[in-house]
């Protein structure tokens, strides 16, 4: 059965080449970009409000999912309380999650950054590093938020290092082992 697989992590640490690399490798599964969304929306500057962007990233996965289709969503999703929005839409659907943060030292991070395109539309701008430094200090530790209370018995977590390739296997349901096996190869190739 398809999941949905959520990413994680701060601006530079890999997410969408990860997320990208995964959606051209396992069959059935669709990728979702936030800024894409948000360019969709014409936004052109991050809003003060962003739930119509939020809610739409919920029906496409939940028609994916419900169409026996998997989802990649591809944000920073730094926020506990995004992140729980994400499970329910999964649990409601009858679909596991599984989150992978993607991390890298902070110099690496930044190095990424300013490589980036100017002005590819993105709100933000995709090269400046001080980006990095703002949405860390709101980054709220999955360990720590997402497996606090009830709930979170349908989601699997996984910490993926860009820079040395290393896998830590977190919170593994006995659901989500072999898609985590397919990853984890994938990621190792």
């Amino acid at each position: 059965m398809a999941s949905l697989i959520v990413m994680a992590g701060l601006p530079g640490t890999g997410k969408t080449t990860i997320a990208k690399k995964i959606a051209g490798s396992l069959a059935g599964y669709e990728f979702i970009s936030q800024n894409d969304i948000r360019r969709g929306h014409g936004m052109k500057k991050m809003p003060k409000n962003q739930d119509a962007v939020l809610r739409e990233i919920d029906r496409i996965t939940a028609k994916l999912l419900l169409n026996g289709k998997g989802a990649i969503i591809d944000s920073v999703n730094r926020y506990s309380f995004r992140r729980h929005q994400l499970y329910g839409v999964a649990s409601g659907c009858g679909h596991n999650v599984l989150v992978i943060e993607c991390i890298c030292s902070e110099n690496e991070a930044k190095k990424r950054i300013r490589q980036r395109p100017k002005g590819d539309g993105l709100i933000s701008d995709p090269n400046d590093p001080e980006v990095y430094d703002k949405l860390a200090k709101t980054w709220e530790d999955i360990i720590t938020f997402d497996f606090k209370y009830a709930g979170s018995d349908h989601v699997s977590y996984i910490r993926y290092h860009s820079e040395t390739g290393e896998i830590d296997r977190k919170i593994v349901q006995v659901e989500s082992k072999e898609l985590i096996g397919s990853i984890s190869s994938l990621l190792k190739s």
